[in-house]
């Protein structure tokens, strides 16, 4: 089985299904059968559009000695360095 991930995007000059869609048909393309993104920052706007499936699986990061309120995901960015 191959996957394709798409966690976190950039982009100013094209819209985000349109990306999305093509990024689908080149994973595709390249033979994976699976394309999997997560639902935070600004992907709930091509998710539902092109037909995701919510997964069954869950993806938890540890951030320790950190206090903050209840974030939904659709207003959450994490920068990784």
């Amino acid at each position: 089985m191959n996957a394709a991930y798409s966690f976190y995007n950039f982009s100013t000059a094209t819209e985000w299904k349109v990306l999305m869609n093509d990024a689908l048909i080149l994973a595709k393309n390249l033979g994976c059968d699976v394309f999997n993104a997560l639902d935070l920052m600004e992907n709930l706007e091509f998710l539902k559009e092109l037909k995701f499936g919510i997964g069954d699986g869950s993806l938890h990061y540890y951030l320790y000695n950190w206090q903050c309120p209840s974030v939904l995901s659709k207003d959450l960015g994490l920068v990784l360095m």
